[in-house]
This record gives structure tokens, sequence and C-alpha cells, in this order.
């Protein structure tokens, strides 16, 4: 599902803009890390905009994160290029940019045994589905799809709410080095109350502002990538150290008062995962680990 930008492709889709993507309201916090640096992706919808006369819903994002070793461990917020989305007919197309085609990024309307490519994948390889089914979303009955996603594995789609673990823009998912991974809530207009991803485990925030993200330092770990163990260099008293996989599924927990405690994981897949470590004062801390095969 492609399609080379022009005025007589945009047009050929048609449809009126729906509620099942991008209402009104509609804000994403994601987990962002990197080898270096950790925090969230803050996404929202700014408002509609025309690109050769069609209407594109634009996606505003920024990642606000604390690099521990730059600025003295300052927040920092790096502003990324907007995305364009369009829905119609059940699909929500993106288009990345100038002189880019148009892709697929979603399709609620799949059904088992159906593929696409999705944006950011090497040419060939598609997102098929696996299996169907509707949640319940505020007080209205939304589409979810089991997909798997080359390079990545099994993740869920949902209506109105996207992926619960590859971002938005899936290119900034599925790289090793520079990750917005795991959803941790979305909101929009249409809810009472927000969306908690599979990631959701801090409050949401929805704020540009970096109030989670003080100035003290996230806990450093080592090494990372690494393989059958990582270590923690933490301040005294007790913590509790939870170990989550890339579907949002806690693989390990452990209590510890060291200041450098030396977590084994000789019995992990290789892989990416999201540590978390919460101190006596309910504090916590994350960021992103990579092991090796």
């Amino acid at each position: 599902m492609r399609v080379i930008i022009c005025t007589l492709a945009l047009l050929a889709f048609g449809g009126a803009m729906g509620q099942s993507w991008c209402p009104p309201g509609a804000e994403w916090e994601f987990y962002f890390g990197s080898q270096q640096a950790w925090g969230i992706t803050y996404a929202h919808y700014t408002g509609d905009t025309l690109i050769d006369g069609v209407p594109f819903q634009r996606i505003d994002h920024t990642i606000h994160a604390v690099n521990p070793s730059w600025m003295f461990g300052q927040p920092f917020v790096l502003e990324l290029p907007p995305l364009y989305t369009r829905y119609a007919d059940d699909v929500v197309h993106i288009w990345p940019g100038l002189l880019q085609p148009i892709d697929t990024l979603m399709w609620f309307g799949a059904l088992p045994g159906d593929h696409w490519r999705l944006h950011g994948l090497w040419e060939g390889d598609h997102v098929t589905v696996l299996d169907t089914g509707r949640f319940l979303l505020g007080e209205e009955w939304m589409r979810w799809l089991v997909v798997d996603v080359p390079d990545w594995g099994p993740d869920t789609l949902r209506e109105r709410v996207g992926f619960d673990m590859v971002y938005l823009q899936p290119e900034l998912s599925l790289g090793t080095d520079f990750n917005t991974i795991g959803l941790k809530c979305y909101s929009d207009e249409i809810l009472t109350n927000s969306y908690t991803g599979p990631a959701g485990w801090e409050p949401c925030q929805f704020t540009v502002g970096l109030d989670a993200l003080n100035a003290s330092s996230p806990s450093p770990l080592y090494p990372n990538p690494g393989t059958a163990h990582f270590t923690l260099s933490l301040p005294p008293g007790p913590h509790l150290i939870s170990l989550f996989d890339a579907m949002g599924r806690m693989v390990l927990e452990q209590r510890t008062a060291e200041e450098r405690p030396v977590i084994g994981t000789d019995h992990l897949p290789a892989g990416m995962y999201r540590i978390t470590v919460r101190d006596e004062r309910g504090g916590v801390r994350g960021m992103s680990w990579v092991k090796e095969g």
C-alpha cells in the first residue's frame, strides 16, 4: 500500500475524517531510551494541514529526556520533524515528508492473514495480522489486531490508540541505539479518562514540561548492550528493580539495598528490555537495556 505523492493519488483516498484515528485532543506518551539518556516521547495532534489540497493530520512530537553525562544530568528536549497522517477506509496513511511516498501505517479493517508494508521496514517486509477482536475504550468498542512486525515480533494494534509497543513512527522503535518503545498513555477529548498502555508503569503526565524528569541523574547501567548480566549504580537505600520485555511483560523483579547490584540475565532471550528502579519514597527511574544474542 504505497502511493507516490501527487495530487491525483492523494485525491484518490477520499473519505471523511473519522474518529477512529486522531480525534480532537489526541495525545500519546511513549517511553524513550538510549544508551545515554532516558525519558518520554510526547506526541499530540495539533490540527489539520493540506498536502496537495488534501487534509492531513499533523502530529507534533518531542523527546523529553535526561542524559546523566551531559550538562550535569539536566533535562533536554529534542524536537522531531512532524508526522502527517490521514485516515480513510479503515487505513491510516503516513506521509514521512517531502519527496517521500505515502505509506500504510495502520489498517484497522485487516483480517487474520492480511498484511501490509509498514513504513520504516525494509522493502519486502510486511506486518501480518494474526488475530483480531474488540476492546472497550472509554464507552466505545474499538477493534484490536495482533500483528507480527518484522525485526520486532508480535504487537497489538488498537483502533484510535495505535500500537502497544511500536511507536507512531516505527523506525524510532526498530533501531537499537535510539528508541521510543512502549505506550505509556493515550488520551483524547472523547475519553473521560486516559488509556493506560502496557508500558504504563508510571502516572501519565501529558505535559510538554519536564516535571517528571528532574535534574538528578538516572541510574547508570552497564554493560549496555550486555549478555549474561548488567550492573546498576544506585544511591544508598532499598530499591525495587523490575525488568520488562518488548511486549511489556515483567520478566524479572528483584529487591536490593546494594549500591552496585549485579542482575543476572542468563535466562532471558536476546532483545530490548525496559528497566525501572523504584526507591523507598516511590520515585521511579527508567532506562532501556539491550541483551545481545
